[in-house]
């Protein structure tokens, strides 16, 4: 299954890229508009993942079945987030503070999705998170959260053993046109 992914700052639809091992962003003229679909939506909030400084407000207000990552670093901050009730908010470990920071944001909710940025290996600024992407996933299964969103950097995606995938939950979401789409996904997104 192959769902829509669009990412915005400032009020205007952007392209999210990685360059200089970095995330950034192709400027757009277009307005902010998610698309009405069943389907799931995957929103990417560029002001939030670039600058800390999210920006829920230009999404429609309680949309079904959309998942926003508006870049969160600091763990209490979810709750906001939460509040402004514009989707399922993603709990990206690209700039936690380890394990420690992903307990005070799960303190404050349970049902988030965890997202990993992977470029041939988990791209974060803790080490807690830059392991193995298996033993990443081993680590957080074994902590109770299910719910993974991979954003694949590059266009490849990570091997995965199929015993580690059946217990969790996994989409996928390309930043680049998919290469390949792998067996152990329930879902991909693809960026407009």
């Amino acid at each position: 299954m192959t769902w829509t992914a669009i990412a915005y700052n400032l009020g205007k639809r952007v392209k999210p890229i990685w360059e200089a091992n970095a995330l950034n962003f192709m400027q757009s003229n277009t307005n902010l508009s998610v698309p009405e679909t069943d389907n799931p939506t995957l929103v990417m909030d560029m002001g939030g993942v670039l600058r800390n400084r999210p920006d829920p407000f230009p999404l429609p207000l309680n949309p079904d079945k959309t998942y926003v990552d508006f870049g969160l670093i600091w763990g209490e901050d979810i709750i906001d987030l939460i509040m402004s009730d514009r989707g399922r908010v993603i709990l990206p470990l690209r700039k936690l503070e380890g394990f420690e920071e992903l307990d005070a944001a799960l303190a404050y909710a349970e049902d988030v999705t965890i997202g990993i940025d992977w470029s041939q290996v988990v791209e974060a600024s803790h080490s807690d998170f830059s392991i193995d992407i298996v033993k990443l996933l081993q680590t957080l299964h074994r902590r109770g959260q299910t719910d993974i969103l991979i954003y694949s950097l590059t266009g490849e995606c990570p091997y995965i053993p199929a015993g580690t995938a059946v217990n969790l939950d996994i989409k996928l979401a390309y930043l680049t046109k998919a290469k390949q789409i792998p067996n152990w996904e329930k879902g991909v997104f693809v960026f407009e």
